[in-house]
């Protein structure tokens, strides 16, 4: 077959196909613009819901910040201070103050990383104030999600609470899981720490000398080495095998 005729054949089924395409759009002309404009609206709608929910997180970010300068606040009269930041007569006015805050952020902006980090905030402070069984509920709320930092922060808070109140079981049974999380980006020597305090103070000794030498283990560097090896030298002179010189 010749060059040229090779061309108009060429030509002649781009022409064929072309019309095709016109034949089919012209029968099924109303679908295509119906789905053109369907797909038009939820991409103008999915765009509206970004920009939309985008400005929300700035607002919240906003509001968060202003809170969290309250939280902040400098306690006392300040005299001679060059501060210029909020400043409380007590660090139970800080709190209330604070809370006030937080609490709206918390509630107009659950959704949101800001509305989050507020409700975390707003524990610190119900516990600040002795408002335990509030903190334990704004704690509470922050570990019914996925396991991010704030679900850590919030059970550290929350085993705080626990101990504040004397539970020192429940503090125990908090940090036990967390001392084992390899996720946890808490530092783990404190975490095991508190653990052994907990298990010591809810009368578990032995367990309690157990977290204190793993501690020494696994961290031999930290700076609640020398804390850590003095309770754990108590504990094992005060053990009955102590005693009895097994």
């Amino acid at each position: 077959m010749k060059r040229t005729e090779r061309h108009h054949l060429k030509q002649d089924e781009l022409v064929h196909g072309l019309e095709q395409a016109s034949d089919w759009f012209q029968r099924h002309r109303t679908n295509v613009v119906n789905a053109l404009l369907v797909a038009l609206g939820a991409a103008l709608l999915l765009g509206g819901i970004y920009v939309y929910r985008t400005r929300k997180a700035e607002e919240a970010r906003a509001h968060l910040t202003e809170a969290l300068k309250q939280y902040h606040g400098e306690v006392g009269s300040g005299v001679g201070d060059a501060s210029t930041g909020p400043r409380f007569a007590s660090a139970d006015e800080r709190y209330r103050t604070a809370l006030e805050a937080l609490e709206k952020v918390a509630s107009e902006f659950a959704s949101y990383d800001a509305g989050r980090q507020a409700r975390y905030y707003a524990g610190l402070c119900q516990a600040g104030l002795k408002d335990f069984e509030a903190a334990e509920r704004s704690l509470q709320e922050l570990r019914s999600r996925d396991h991010d930092l704030l679900y850590y922060l919030a059970s550290k808070a929350l085993a705080s609470v626990a101990t504040e109140r004397g539970n020192h079981g429940a503090a125990a049974e908090i940090y036990r899981p967390l001392v084992d999380d390899a996720a946890n980006p808490l530092p783990k020597d404190y975490l095991l720490f508190e653990l052994a305090k907990a298990e010591e103070r809810a009368g578990n000794l032995e367990l309690a000398r157990q977290y204190y030498d793993r501690m020494l283990a696994e961290h031999p560097e930290s700076q609640l080495r020398g804390d850590a090896l003095s309770r754990s030298e108590l504990l094992g002179l005060a053990s009955p095998n102590a005693i009895s010189g097994d």
